[in-house]
């Protein structure tokens, strides 16, 4: 594989994955992040792009809590709205 030069920027995968995460899309920053962050361990891409890969993961992981909770959210709202009428 290819070895990357010290003045190289984040790759376009950590970019991805910080942008997916920001928008909320939930798994696809994860997906993202996680690959490259094991391009960035394997030398093939740029170590720039390590703190935007944490950041989309972790982005994505609140994501998914996130829809986690308004599912929850819902059934109990939705339970209690036809219980009353």
């Amino acid at each position: 594989m290819n070895q990357t030069s010290k003045d190289q920027g984040p790759s376009g995968l950590s970019i991805a994955a910080l942008v997916t995460g920001i928008l909320g899309l939930s798994i696809v920053p994860i997906i993202l992040g996680a690959v490259d962050l094991s391009r960035i361990k394997n030398g093939v891409a740029s170590s720039k792009g390590k703190g935007f890969d944490i950041a989309g993961i972790v982005l994505g992981g609140l994501g998914i809590v996130v829809w986690i909770i308004m599912v929850i959210v819902t059934i109990v709202f939705s339970s209690f709205w036809f219980s009353f009428h």
